[in-house]
Formats: C-alpha cells, sequence, structure tokens
C-alpha cells in the first residue's frame, strides 16, 4: 500500500533561494506529523507543493497516491489545508483562481459563481495581484 505522503528528491527554488532542497520524506497511513522550523525553514512551501500550489522544481510528491500536480476533486475532497496566511495566489488570474479552486468543493456553485463575477464586475482575465488598481 502507498503511503498518503511520499516526497523523492523534491525541492523547490525561487531564483536563487532554495526553500526546500532535496527532500525525501515518506508519511506512513496513521501518523501523525508536525512540521517544525524556523521562519523560512520552507515548512509552507512544502504543503504548497503538496497540494499543488507550487510547481517542485525537481523530484515529484505523490498525495494520496495521487501525483501532487495532477490532484483532482477526489483527493482535494480528502485533504483539509489552511493556511496560516490567506492571501491569494497574486500571479494567478480571476479566471485560472476559480478554475483551481472548483475542484476542492464538489457542490461547487457555477452559476452562483457567475452570479458573482458578473455582479462584482470582477474582470476574468486580471490578475488577482492587481484587481485592487483600477477595477
Amino acid at each position: 500500500m502507498n503511503p498518503p505522503v511520499l516526497c523523492e528528491g523534491l525541492s523547490k527554488r525561487f531564483r536563487t533561494l532554495r526553500a526546500v532542497d532535496d527532500l525525501n520524506l515518506q508519511i506512513p497511513e496513521g501518523s501523525i506529523y508536525a512540521l517544525i522550523g524556523s521562519n523560512g525553514a520552507g515548512k509552507t512551501t512544502l504543503l504548497k507543493m503538496l497540494v499543488n500550489i507550487f510547481k517542485p522544481t525537481t523530484g515529484r510528491a505523490v498525495v494520496l497516491g495521487v501525483d501532487s500536480r495532477r490532484l483532482r476533486t477526489r483527493e482535494f475532497s480528502m485533504i483539509g489545508y489552511v493556511s496560516e496566511n490567506q492571501d491569494l495566489p497574486e500571479w494567478m488570474t480571476v479566471e485560472y483562481l476559480l478554475g483551481y479552486l472548483q475542484p476542492f468543493y464538489p457542490a461547487w456553485d457555477r452559476r452562483l459563481q457567475d452570479t458573482l463575477v458578473r455582479e462584482l464586475e470582477l474582470p476574468m482575465a486580471r490578475k488577482v495581484g492587481h484587481l485592487s488598481r483600477g477595477m
């Protein structure tokens, strides 16, 4: 049986910064793990790679038997992830963000989404980081 979380040679770089470097980790089913480390140690980056918010630079992560870059509704419905901050990924467009979020919520209401986008006059092609600028 595959472990619920498996990382093999997992790394993430942001330009010259190595946030996670060649991590090998296997978390067996039924285990409880804590990520402990100082600010900037790579804890949040690891979690974001595990739920496909960040793509690994090298290596791979497997979550619930699926490559983390290919997680879908089935897997997301079994994952609980709450970030320490609620900052939205500024590089995503509104359209991309909505498409990204839908698999997390099996009961996503597309009609409600369309109504809110229209009523709030959200520009679907605008990056989230630019929403407060000149809407």
